[in-house]
């Protein structure tokens, strides 16, 4: 319970944010009104206001809290240092879990889909900051999935020859369409189904050929 001067306020506030972060997620930052957040929450708007001061800083908030607690799991499988194949894997295993409602983090509403690449995407240009933050967002896990194939190139695990700048790329465009697919009813087992697929441009990169064997049944 955050305390104020006078009254304390009726909600906590980290439970307020997930509850925001469940209604921007499901109905994106423009299709969500103060009303569907006060009604989620429970609360009156000014207190609302009061705790986030208005609807632009509250979705930040939660798109902050999405970032730091549902898409972090990925993101950990892929730094796992198991060997990129391993680490690859798990983080499309992952991420099928987290864009299908299972991600696994007490206390936190499940969605579907990915809020990042979902809730701002063609926003009104007096709502171009949201849209643009999330790209920055995407272009910023682009970056890490790279920088992680760089490595494996680096130590040895994928040829030098091989572009990696478009192999992340792709799985980059291949987790956006996981995204989109859960959010538009595909199921669990469909999505991963498509992983065994999605292996085999790794598995042609990598350096040695004993480290391709199992890399479709690994996913």
């Amino acid at each position: 319970m955050i305390r104020t001067r006078g009254r304390p306020r009726s909600f906590d506030r980290e439970q307020a944010l997930q509850l925001a972060m469940q209604v921007f997620w499901s109905k994106g930052y423009e299709g969500t009104t103060m009303a569907d957040l006060t009604e989620a929450i429970g609360v009156k708007a000014p207190s609302l206001y009061a705790a986030f001061g208005d609807k632009n800083a509250l979705f930040r908030e939660a798109v902050d809290v999405y970032s730091r607690t549902v898409s972090a799991e990925p993101l950990r499988e892929l730094q796992a240092g198991r060997g990129i194949r391993e680490d690859l894997c798990a983080m499309l295993r992952a991420s099928v879990r987290m864009y299908s409602g299972k991600h696994g983090v007490p206390g936190l509403p499940a969605g579907k889909g990915c809020m990042v690449v979902i809730s701002a995407i063609n926003c009104a240009p007096e709502n171009a900051e949201h849209s643009d933050a999330l790209s920055q967002r995407r272009h910023k896990r682009r970056n890490e999935i790279r920088a992680r194939l760089l490595q494996a190139q680096r130590e040895g695990e994928i040829r030098a020859d091989a572009d990696v700048t478009a192999l992340g790329d792709f799985y980059t465009s291949f987790l956006n369409g996981l995204a989109l697919g859960a959010r538009d009813g595909v199921s669990t087992a469909r999505l991963a189904a498509t992983l065994e697929h999605a292996m085999l441009p790794l598995e042609h990169a990598l350096a040695v050929a004993g480290k391709r064997k199992g890399a479709a049944r690994a996913a």
